[in-house]
């Protein structure tokens, strides 16, 4: 028996050895440029009326897009781009559950602040006939003039109160839903300026993470190490009581 102990005592030395040694499994998630079946497009609020004007390009790996919000105060104004990571199909929709951050390499002229919105899907709350219904995690993201790097930790992206209030959903519905993004947005920012324009140029958008896979694995094998342990434990105990 205290071999047996022994053995199974020197396989589990030997994983977490090898576990430690390996060097971080580190991952990115391209938003853009634009991986296989995903896409970008623009938006604005002509179609409801308004006077909001956009101009938006893909070129050579460059995104550039530019907005004027309506000055017609009595109007409600928006523009945007959204990045469609799922194609309207909930199996390819992205697995973020290990990201811990999302960076920008963005120049920017004319604005401090856009608005980052990771939208993902939450079978409890989502229609997939309604973009509205996903969960929303939102984050201001601050700029300065020029070229510039940004990190935003996923930890800092939350679901506004007005989500919850506008949709009517019950507030105790909080989960993230990280495992399921289907869409990644850009908005101006909360005090962006009627009829000023403003001009936004992406270089590369990605979402960095480090996999648990490795620790998953370890994890399994010291449980079913532990199964062996206890199963050897009790069919000694057994033949001891037949005695």
């Amino acid at each position: 028996m205290r071999k047996t102990y022994a053995i199974l005592a020197l396989i589990a030395v030997v994983v977490l050895g090898v576990y430690l040694a390996m060097p971080d499994r580190n991952f990115t998630e391209p938003v853009f440029p634009l991986a296989e079946s995903a896409s970008v497009a623009p938006y604005d609020d002509k179609s409801d009326g308004g006077s909001s004007n956009i101009e938006f390009a893909v070129k050579d790996s460059l995104l550039n897009f530019s907005c004027e919000l309506g000055a017609d105060t009595t109007r409600s104004a928006w523009c945007g781009l959204v990045f469609d990571l799922s194609q309207g199909d909930k199996k390819k929709y992205r697995n973020w559950t290990f990201v811990d951050s999302v960076v920008f390499d963005v120049e920017a002229r004319g604005t401090k602040e856009i608005l980052v919105k990771v939208w993902t899907y939450d079978p409890d709350v989502t229609k997939l006939d309604d973009a509205r219904t996903f969960k929303l995690l939102l984050k201001e993201m601050s700029l300065k003039e020029g070229r510039q790097h940004v990190s935003i930790p996923m930890e800092h992206f939350y679901t506004p109160d007005f989500w919850y209030t506008d949709g009517n959903i019950d507030p105790s519905k909080n989960r993230r839903h990280q495992e399921s993004v289907a869409r990644v947005e850009i908005a101006p920012g909360w005090n962006q300026k009627r009829g000023q324009k403003f001009d936004l140029t992406f270089y590369n958008i990605t979402a960095y993470g480090v996999s648990n896979f490795g620790f998953g694995i370890v994890l399994f094998v010291i449980l079913g190490l532990t199964i062996v342990a206890i199963g050897r434990k009790n069919s000694s105990g057994k033949k001891d009581d037949g005695n």
